[in-house]
């Protein structure tokens, strides 16, 4: 028989955690197989192809022999030796003389630098290859003083060809354009970073008296040094600048000689730092996550879900990657997010220094982090189990909504080994007032001390954390409701049962449930969406005979499907029986399919059946599996007999054996998407609410189902009247208005619209601190008009909004809804 969506079994089994199989797939040569990957493994390979490769911790420094240089005399040895060592790295030198380097010496290298005297070298187009190569696999390049590679050494009349040329140095951001004066009257300084390029000693370009004109053809170039030559109408030309790929200093502009004593202008340790670690340009996350931790692996790939929707730009760094972190390697990100056990392997200075240089850090895992402690604004508890607790009540800003308070008084949950330090400030306790998750006093610090993640309904909470942390937050929103009614229209069977025994099943559904669900829909401005079912038999293998569709009196189902397309209801299919099609024996399916075929088959049927009695162009344009569980044959099967389908339900967050999947392209039809269901039922249960606001709060969706005969089922109906039912459906519609007016019911035609658009747009957030004064700051979110984001300004007021407007503003919390009518739009801050 049927098999409903349960609260409980579904909570169950996320307590329970799954067994995920640790896919290799990205460590070998080869894209994965998507298609044969389960939802969670799909999601793990997706991590992976977006991981940062493991970095090394060497440098290799380059020198010429013809140019005076051995590997104990050079400048990168008199420098920079001991600056690099400081930072973590280890340096070997490197003749470049004595040929191109080879590839195992590149083994574990980060970074390579040159500092050469002279321009010319034996082969330097061979030297320029190499060095594209090094960057193509990620590493950086500096350049300073002599690019080295201009001229042929052995043939003095022959230099490289600027374009050749150029497609190296366009790796840092610059192209080579010539006009060289060494005339310092015809040159002044334009813009200097005082702090990084004179740190012994002011720049003067009239006494460096060296000149070449490189265009900037890198938006996010850092440029440190820029210079004009006052005779020519040209912009001013970067000299020392840094990039993503690393760093490039002009030789006359790093020092200078006075009095016979070397007069060192560039302060290395900052210039380092910059190309070496830079910082994030736009907002990015880190994920420092232990995968083979069952908990932990669950938790991050839900995370990561959640951020890839929201278009949240993360990078996993996985427990085994930790030993390549050297202190600077997290400035790459605006926030940190901890889900660890422990702190094993992860080298405590990597921590301080992100903490110390104002990164965002939040601890999704109450694990043992003595350590790191200090920079988690926390204590450890040394000698004291983790432990449990039991219950939960958090602050009413903790999540999107309008003071919505998440409370329990008898969930049992882990706990870590942490309590908030004294300046802590406490955001949520359990039963005995313990603290569970605080932030520091600055807020850019957030902890969560307990494991109680894996639960689907504090995916919101999580998510919510991430925001919390920022000076301003931000996050792309699908921004739209949509409300499911499976099994409608359906069989009918003129009899009577409980607890109707006054009325025939025919005439409830017929005379009271759809007149009064379709005022309600009216009344509430909701496109539903109905998904027909034919038979409730077993079969699974031809012959496909069946006729419960024309059981009930005067063609009663035929006309309710009549009757709905009528009302413009959007119809899709449940489908030919309530056969799940899978392959694969189940609780719900204890008949399974033996073939494809048989599965097309049996849709072949439907679609005779449909074809037969409605217009054909009403074909389905969304399919609801049977008993939530479907598999990817099912859904090939669905592909070849229903080309119409280009939406796939079943659940979001899945208990027993129902089918769970992510809002977005299945990945062997990517014009077909998954969007799952996350709430259900006409019972406005303070579970049935913790699931909405969940799904509100992250991927920005309220998605809810409902039957006809769900008052004939004691268990979905929790032995309520056909009008407490009713009642109870009225609250929970008026809950979600409460707390979302601005999202709106959606056909599910505009819900797939505003799927794939939102996966097409590429949102990217920028912040802009001190932009516009002190107390200034800029948001700048770049997209395509028409898609929704939303802010939490924490430690901000938004003062001026130019691109986008604003659609709702929360007063119960720090939040604001916007949608896009630029490609960039433009938020001003004025600091709290």
């Amino acid at each position: 028989m049927k098999q409903r969506y349960k609260a409980a079994a579904m909570v169950l089994a996320f307590l329970c955690g799954f067994m995920l199989s640790c896919s290799n797939n990205s460590e070998k040569s080869r894209i994965p197989d998507y298609t044969k990957l389960s939802r969670w493994d799909r999601t793990l390979a997706m991590i992976r192809t977006m991981q940062r490769q493991p970095l090394g911790n060497k440098v290799l420094a380059l020198y010429k022999s013809t140019d005076g240089q051995t590997e104990q005399e050079n400048e990168i040895h008199y420098h920079l030796q001991n600056i690099l060592v400081e930072m973590g790295f280890s340096v070997e030198y490197w003749d470049i003389d004595a040929g191109i380097t080879p590839e195992e010496k590149l083994a574990g290298v980060r970074v390579i630098i040159s500092w050469f005297r002279g321009a010319s070298m034996a082969d330097p187009e061979a030297y320029l290859d190499f060095i594209d190569r090094a960057i193509d696999a990620g590493i950086k390049y500096i350049v300073i003083g002599n690019f080295g590679a201009f001229q042929y050494r052995l043939e003095k009349d022959k230099f490289v060809e600027p374009a050749r040329l150029n497609l190296t140095l366009s790796r840092l951001g610059l192209w080579y354009s010539g006009n060289w004066t060494d005339d310092g009257s015809l040159l002044e300084i334009v813009s200097k970073d005082s702090s990084v390029v004179e740190a012994n000693g002011r720049q003067d370009a009239a006494v460096s008296a060296f000149y070449y004109y490189f265009q900037i053809i890198d938006k996010d170039l850092d440029v440190y040094l820029s210079v004009r030559r006052k005779d020519k109408d040209l912009p001013p030309s970067p000299f020392v600048v840094t990039n993503r790929n690393g760093g490039f200093i002009l030789a006359n502009y790093v020092y200078r000689m006075e009095n016979g004593q070397v007069v060192m202008l560039i302060d290395f340790r900052k210039f380092l730092r910059h190309a070496l670690f830079p910082r994030a340009k736009q907002e990015r996350i880190g994920i420092l996550a232990d995968l083979t931790h069952e908990q932990t692996k669950k938790i991050c790939l839900n995370i990561a879900e959640q951020l890839k929707r929201t278009q949240c730009t993360f990078e996993v760094i996985e427990k085994k990657d930790f030993s390549g972190l050297l202190p600077g390697d997290l400035a790459h990100y605006t926030t940190v997010a901890l889900i660890l056990p422990n702190a094993q392997g992860l080298n405590p200075q990597v921590v301080a220094d992100y903490y110390e240089n104002g990164g965002s850090l939040i601890s999704l895992f109450g694990g043992y982090f003595v350590n790191i402690a200090p920079y988690l604004a926390s204590e450890p508890i040394e000698e004291q189990e983790a432990g449990e607790g039991i219950g939960y009540k958090f602050a009413p800003d903790m999540l999107l909504s309008r003071g919505f308070v998440m409370q329990d008084n008898d969930l049992g949950w882990g706990r870590g080994n942490l309590k908030p330090d004294k300046e802590a400030v406490v955001l949520g306790t359990d039963n005995n007032s313990e603290p569970i998750v605080w932030t520091s006093a600055d807020g850019r610090i957030m902890t969560w001390n307990w494991h109680a993640f894996i639960i689907p309904e504090f995916i919101g909470l999580a998510f919510e954390s991430f925001l919390r942390v920022r000076p301003v937050g931000a996050a792309a929103t699908l921004g739209f409701a949509h409300l499911f009614i499976d099994d409608c229209p359906l069989p009918m069977y003129n009899v009577k049962k409980e607890p109707l025994e006054q009325i025939t099943d025919t005439d409830f559904y017929l005379q009271d449930w759809w007149p009064q669900v379709k005022q309600i829909l009216d009344e509430y401005d909701i496109p539903a969406s109905t998904y027909i079912i034919f038979n409730y038999n077993a079969r699974v293998e031809p012959p496909f005979t069946g006729a419960e569709f024309f059981a009930a009196e005067n063609e009663a189902s035929l006309r309710l499907a009549r009757t709905m397309l009528d009302e413009d209801m959007d119809m899709g299919l449940h489908g030919y029986n309530h056969m799940s099609l899978t392959r694969q024996k189940t609780e719900a399916n204890e008949y399974k399919w033996a073939s494809i075929e048989d599965m097309v088959g049996a849709l072949k049927e439907g679609k005779r059946y449909w074809t037969a009695m409605l217009p054909r162009a009403t074909l389905p344009f969304s399919y609801v599996a049977p008993n939530n569980i479907i598999s990817q044959e099912g859904i090939i099967a669905l592909h070849r007999v229903f080309p119409s389908i280009k939406v796939i339900s079943a659940m979001y967050w899945s208990g027993t054996d129902e089918t769970s999947t992510e809002m977005g392209p299945n990945p062997q039809f990517p014009g077909m998407y998954y969007f799952p269901r996350i709430s259900s039922g006409y019972v406005d249960s303070y579970d049935n609410e913790k699931l909405i606001i969940a799904g509100a709060t992250a991927p920005g969706v309220i998605s809810h189902f409902i039957h006809p005969d769900d008052v004939y089922d004691p268990d979905r109906s929790q032995g309520l009247s056909w009008d407490a039912l009713k009642t109870s459906f009225r609250r929970i519609l008026d809950f979600i208005g409460y707390h979302y007016p601005w999202m709106k019911w959606k056909n599910m035609r505009e819900v797939y619209y505003r799927l794939s658009a939102q996966d097409e747009a590429q949102f990217s957030f920028t912040w802009l601190p001190g932009a516009g004064g002190a107390n200034r700051a800029e948001l700048v979110v770049r997209t395509v008009p028409g898609q929704f984001f939303r802010i939490r300004p924490n430690r901000y007021t938004l003062s001026k909004v130019s691109g986008a407007k604003i659609v709702y503003r929360y007063t119960n919390m720090p939040a604001v809804i916007l949608k896009a009518d630029k490609e960039e739009c433009i938020l001003t801050f004025q600091k709290k």
